[in-house]
């Protein structure tokens, strides 16, 4: 059974996988998980409140994840982090399929260490800083299927690298300040895209 090692002294997240206990599991110390699972962990994850509750623990540096097996984390969901820490995401890079930045607030600095993640199939953000110059460099994720970018901050324009994905089949733009007629010339542009 492969191991997963995390920090020892603190929690960094949550982990999750088929038939792993409902809550997740810690993601701290030495983890256990069956063979062949594909294993998500949630940064920073939860925990237990004195009500009964939970509670997102604080943002942890990313730095951990340069210890655990490259193919180990099949999908990250990033709640809180600092955006310097970012450069470890690389060394996921050869297992990592899912990408998810949930209310991070970063800015276009996290992208270039985004775009390492060359085998993206499905990349998720909302409640950040990109802008529309700044997304273009997602050019570079030859396999992303699944792209939301689901940001106030862009506009149509941040769409035009979407046309050099030749796997994309879904484009997601909520949030997004497009009109209708954006929305129809993404969908003449990419008549096999489910765009929405």
């Amino acid at each position: 059974m492969p191991e997963l090692v995390f920090p020892s002294d603190r929690v960094v997240g949550e982990l999750d996988w088929l038939g792993a206990p409902i809550g997740g599991v810690p993601a701290t110390g030495r983890v256990v998980v069956p063979d062949g699972v594909g294993v998500d962990l949630t940064v920073p994850g939860f925990s237990d409140s004195p009500d009964g509750g939970r509670l997102m623990n604080p943002a942890a540096d990313l730095g951990f994840l340069r210890e655990l097996p490259p193919d180990g984390i099949e999908a990250l969901r990033i709640r809180a982090a600092p955006e310097a820490s970012l450069d470890a995401l690389a060394h996921l890079a050869p297992g990592l399929r899912r990408l998810y930045l949930i209310h991070t607030e970063f800015t276009d600095a996290a992208l270039p260490a985004i775009a390492r993640l060359d085998g993206l199939v499905y990349l998720q953000a909302w409640g950040n800083a990109f802008t529309d110059a700044g997304v273009q460099q997602l050019v570079v994720l030859q396999n992303l299927e699944s792209l939301y970018l689901e940001e106030e901050t862009l506009t149509a324009a941040a769409f035009a690298f979407t046309d050099r994905l030749p796997r994309l089949a879904r484009l997601g733009l909520q949030d997004v300040n497009v009109t209708e007629a954006e929305i129809d010339d993404l969908r003449r542009r990419r008549p096999n895209v489910d765009v929405g």
